[in-house]
């Protein structure tokens, strides 16, 4: 008799849940790190990975009754918690087989559970995207496709799209960001003055949390890490992945007086209510997450008054997914990395942030510098 290993997923508000029967044999099970202009759109993180769990064609399908499909394209329907927003399935329309976000898998680790294989679909990035973040894990080196794993060109770890690789990227005085369905959307102007002028404790991307020094009594703007770049960075933490359903998210900090509802910069950001198909969702008493309700994009985490962190997949920057004539991205930490559910993961990101910045040091888009810390 075959042996199995029984895995619970759920949402982050546990309204969606389900057990699926995996045969130890099958374990690890495989996945690819997509960064295809869809995946990215309807999550706003840059890297999304499901599991296929049909492995027993009798077997009870997940229950879908809180949950919100959206069908995305002919091929599949996505199903994301119409409470809390976390992405949860993909069905199949040739033969209705699910596959399930590595995020929601309700395991102490999912190491060996686990094994990624692949960086897929750059093509759709232009500048490479995260997968220039994540090339090798556990020692293993992911191969890299223009398209579908396997069936496509495999491109080197420098890949960008050639018409825009020789080019300098100008500096967009706006940049135009919106979910897959484009119920959501708005702009981000350049930092200013006005930029400065936000408040904020030190984010645990720079500070961990843990060691209880985030204040910032002389409100230094961390989120200047250039003057004219903000702060984008990633994250493993517990809320940020059940909320999400992948295991890392990505963010960049800005302040809410460069932020516009219309490209004229007449409509500045609001909150109570929120605009377009936006829902809320408080995962802690001081902190309000957003997402859409049509397609289930994860747009912000909204937990200071003056500063905001918006899913850096929703840019539609000229320089590619980064957006980095508008980013400077941080190398130096992982936010709440202890918290990851995937070790090996989150430590092939952080080896290839450090690779990354050898390849790209001196270019504006890296973010540099020391913070004050009060001891």
């Amino acid at each position: 008799m075959a042996e199995y290993k029984e895995i619970r997923v759920s949402c982050m508000c546990s309204a969606a849940y389900h057990s699926f029967s995996i045969p130890t044999s099958n374990l690890p099970l495989p996945t690819n790190l997509c960064s295809c202009d869809i995946s990215r759109r309807i999550s706003g993180t840059l890297l999304t990975s499901y599991v296929n769990v049909t492995f027993d064609t009798n077997a009870a399908k997940p229950d879908l009754s809180a949950l919100t499909p959206y069908k995305s394209s002919d091929i599949l329907t996505r199903y994301f918690c119409s409470t809390c927003g976390t992405h949860m399935y993909l069905e199949y329309k040739s033969d209705g087989h699910f596959e399930v976000a590595t995020g929601t898998l309700k395991l102490d680790s999912t190491d060996g559970i686990i094994e990624w294989k692949t960086n897929m679909w750059i093509e759709d990035t232009s500048d490479g995207g995260a997968s220039q973040f994540i090339s090798n894990i556990e020692g293993k080196t992911l191969k890299r496709y223009l398209q579908e794993a396997g069936q496509s060109d495999e491109v080197p770890l420098d890949w960008r799209n050639p018409s825009i690789s020789s080019k300098e990227f100008k500096e967009e005085d706006l940049v135009h960001a919106h979910c897959h369905c484009r119920g959501v959307e708005f702009w981000v102007s350049r930092p200013n003055a006005e930029s400065r002028n936000a408040e904020s404790a030190y984010a645990d991307l720079l500070i961990p949390d843990r060691l209880g020094k985030s204040a910032n009594p002389s409100n230094y703007p961390w989120w200047l890490p250039r003057d004219d770049r903000f702060l984008a960075g990633t994250c493993a933490c517990h809320s940020c992945r059940r909320s999400l359903g992948f295991d890392v998210t990505f963010w960049s900090f800005i302040p809410i007086v460069n932020i516009t509802l219309d490209k004229e910069g007449t409509k500045p950001f609001q909150r109570n209510p929120y605009w377009g198909t936006m829902k809320t969702y408080q995962s802690s008493p001081n902190v309000t997450r957003t997402f859409c309700g049509t397609c289930g994009a994860n747009v912000f985490w909204d937990g200071r008054p003056s500063l905001v962190d918006i899913s850096v997949g929703l840019y539609d920057a000229e320089s590619g997914t980064r957006a980095e004539n508008l980013l400077a991205w941080w190398p130096n930490r992982v936010s709440f990395e202890e918290d990851a559910l995937n070790r090996g993961f989150i430590r092939g990101l952080e080896e290839g942030l450090k690779d990354w910045v050898e390849r790209n040091k001196g270019e504006k888009h890296v973010a540099v510098g020391e913070f004050p810390v009060p001891t």
